[in-house]
């Protein structure tokens, strides 16, 4: 780094010595960095204190849950169907409620897409909540299976080889 120093005439030096400048506007930067806090995105979540799992038998039969399969299909209460016809069905289902909420449900190994797909579809079908449903093991997950079907009671059969 060169210096500039006077010349024999007695002139004066006409550049600006930039070094301090530098070294106070590093502080600074330091400073600045040090005191402003980090800027976190976050989606607002009412998260419960204390899950619990609620056995099949006890869901009520007007909740919804829609969900995203593995295969890239959807399904509301166990019924696969289209995205466009699960809004179509969220949004009538949703018109007699007074408590609009959807829970959705995915499959393990169903793509990021999809979910966020049917969380849109089911926000923009007039649901005023949405439930995530909690992670399933891939054994666990029935969400896209048919529901089972209702006990036959035997006294109900006709009789047999008649």
């Amino acid at each position: 780094m060169g210096m500039n120093l006077p010349s024999k005439k007695g002139g004066s030096v006409s550049e600006i010595n930039v070094t301090p400048l530098i070294d106070i506007m590093l502080v600074m930067l330091i400073i600045f960095m040090v005191i402003t806090p980090p800027t976190v995105t976050q989606m607002a979540a009412n998260l419960p204190e204390k899950t619990e799992e609620v056995p099949e038998e006890q869901v009520p039969e007007d909740q919804l849950v829609a969900a995203a399969c593995k295969d890239g299909t959807f399904a509301l209460n166990r019924t696969v169907m289209p995205i466009e016809e699960l809004a179509e069905q969220v949004e009538k289902r949703l018109k007699a409620k007074a408590k609009k909420l959807v829970f959705v449900d995915a499959h393990p190994d169903a793509t990021y897409e999809n979910v966020v797909t049917l969380m849109d579809t089911v926000r923009d079908a007039g649901s005023e909540r949405v439930g995530i449903a909690s992670l399933k093991e891939d054994a666990d997950f029935t969400a896209c299976s048919p529901a089972p079907a209702a006990p036959v009671d035997p006294a109900a059969l006709p009789p047999a080889g008649g």
